[in-house]
């Protein structure tokens, strides 16, 4: 299981595990051709392949001086193979060689995946943010 840096050739895959996570709130941005289009421009999209299948994606961006995790999503019958555990750990050393210490991630409430960024280092933060009237659970993890 190796994970890569997602190429243009990549998107139409990309897309079909970001559809994974669409939710029906207005303006839900995550899973469109324009997001991760722009994503794998930008170089802020990687993907997690074993034996040439596409089984995982994640995607950063860097505010100020925290790397923050915008997306991430394990394809369906791939779940609780460690996929999501190595996308984390690949987290942690991406946002180290970028020169920061704190990873951010976020997740609506509707995901119920509270206890898989417990469980891989993050805390809790007490105030969780929201977007269109959703709530969501916001994580930090500080890297040393």
């Amino acid at each position: 299981m190796k994970v890569r840096k997602a190429e243009p050739k990549d998107e139409e895959d990309v897309l079909e595990i970001a559809k994974l996570l669409h939710l029906d709130i207005p303006d839900f941005v995550w899973d469109t051709d324009e997001l991760v289009e722009k994503q794998i421009k930008k170089g802020e999209c990687f993907l997690v392949e074993k034996e040439g299948r596409m089984l995982g994606i994640i995607s950063f961006r860097q505010r100020q001086n925290k790397m923050h995790i915008e997306t991430i999503a394990v394809k369906n019958g791939s779940q609780a193979e460690g996929i999501g555990t190595k996308l984390i750990d690949f987290a942690k050393e991406f946002t180290k060689k970028k020169g920061l210490n704190i990873l951010r991630a976020y997740s609506f409430y509707e995901y119920k995946s509270v206890d898989f960024y417990l469980k891989r280092g993050f805390n809790l933060l007490p105030k969780p943010g929201k977007y269109k009237n959703n709530k969501y659970y916001r994580f930090e993890m500080k890297i040393d």
